[in-house]
């Protein structure tokens, strides 16, 4: 079922982005957008039939490899619109906090399935420290998608509930310091926007007052495929990437809308509805992981398309023009049926 979900979504992403880059010099994006579904179902097969021992045995090599990654993109890393957060690989662009996210979903599993209480709390706050690299790329928004994972697997944890307030004490209180001293220019304007997008519609605003614009436009059940004068007319800034649902609705509508939200649900219920149920604690935490990064950009990149949120430049799954973070994605869907495979006695033998 997972796997002809996110076939499913795929299909709509193409066609998605197919009327967002038809008539632009950017229509080879989607040849290689196809390429990357195709590379990414491969992926997803890959995970759900490699033996479940060297998965768990892989998780500190490919946690290893990401860490070394986000130290690599900082020094060499390709500047897009003043961020740092590719590597140039000659025929695609590299993004290790893609990566990362995965890396940090299967060290916390290991950590909270082998280690309790005090000493998975520390452990896992170190494993969470190198997302301040991605911070200083900067990358505001993969930084809180990785603390959302470890705040989630966190919760699921046997870590004292007292920790865990505390934590959530010393964060609220640290974002007035983290608004004016640790954010960039842009991203204090991206936050201030949302509040009053009119004042600041030249400097942070102008995508999401075009995007709510577009969306409004499709009204119930969408002006029809290709059939979008907003998205026809690019009045959509970065609509193939952060932006593409603002197109996916203006053809669709709210109907479509919820069709494709019902989809994104069906991912996080195969996941959740087992909890309880997995084979070990280590499943149990990447199905928990898994979830949350899922919940995290859907509701972050519709929400920021409909100006209910701050622009940070979270993709929408398998919709969004991308190429790590489609394999990433399916890597993350190979995983969570591993987890539902393995749990079945009749299937351990995977």
């Amino acid at each position: 079922m997972l796997i002809f979900v996110v076939i499913a979504i795929m299909i709509v992403g193409i066609l998605t982005l197919r009327s967002v880059v038809k008539d632009t010099p950017h229509q080879s994006r989607l040849i290689k957008q196809i390429i990357w579904d195709i590379a990414g179902i491969a992926t997803m097969f890959y995970v759900v039939f490699e033996k479940e021992a060297r998965i768990k045995s892989y998780t500190k090599y490919i946690y290893a490899i990401s860490v070394v990654l986000l130290v690599v993109v900082l020094i060499f890393g390709k500047t897009v619109y003043g961020a740092r957060r590719w590597i140039d690989m000659g025929t695609f662009d590299l993004q290790p906090s893609e990566l990362f996210k995965l890396a940090v979903i299967l060290m916390l599993a290991s950590i909270f399935s082998q280690y309790h209480k005090t000493k998975a709390l520390i452990l896992s706050i170190m494993a969470v420290l190198p997302a301040g690299l991605i911070f200083l790329e900067p990358d505001l928004g993969m930084t809180l998608l990785i603390g959302f994972i470890w705040f989630s697997m966190l919760l699921a944890s046997d870590v004292e509930k007292k920790y865990i307030f505390t934590i959530v004490g010393v964060t609220i209180a640290f974002i007035p310091f983290a608004f004016f001293f640790l954010l960039e220019d842009y991203q204090r304007v991206r936050i201030l926007a949302l509040f009053n997008p009119e004042e600041h519609f030249r400097e942070g605003a102008y995508n999401v007052i075009m995007s709510r614009s577009v969306i409004a436009n499709g009204g119930i059940f969408g002006t029809g495929y290709e059939l979008g004068t907003g998205t026809n007319m690019h009045i959509v800034p970065m609509q193939h990437t952060d932006f593409i649902f603002s197109a996916f609705a203006e053809q669709f509508g709210i109907v479509g809308t919820f069709i494709l939200l019902g989809l994104y649900a069906t991912i996080l219920l195969a996941g959740l509805m087992q909890v309880g149920r997995y084979k070990d604690d280590f499943w149990e935490f990447v199905a928990i992981g898994v979830c949350s990064v899922f919940a995290f950009h859907v509701f972050e990149n519709v929400g920021m398309n409909l100006g209910i949120l701050p622009v940070t430049g979270i993709p929408l799954p398998f919709i969004s023009y991308g190429g790590t973070s489609t394999l990433v994605f399916s890597a993350l869907v190979g995983l969570l049926i591993k987890a539902r495979a393995v749990s079945k006695k009749a299937r351990q033998v995977m």
